[in-house]
């Protein structure tokens, strides 16, 4: 439940950051280097906190994409 919740607001900063849901779905769904080269898809799988998924979603929020 916390992991959809946690992946709604991502995506929502995402498309918020990029403009459209199709865009922020292909970054979702692409490796970055900020994130050991996870997708942000995986990172919410993976993510040992939620605090590392809030961060994320802060970046994006913010401007600053990794």
């Amino acid at each position: 439940m916390v992991r959809d919740e946690a992946r709604q607001r991502l995506l929502e900063a995402a498309i918020g950051y990029f403009g459209n849901q199709q865009e922020a779905e292909a970054w979702m769904d692409s490796p970055h280097l900020g994130l050991e080269g996870m997708t942000p898809s995986e990172m919410l799988e993976k993510a040992p906190s939620i605090e590392q998924l809030g961060e994320l979603i802060h970046q994006l929020e913010q401007g600053d994409t990794p």
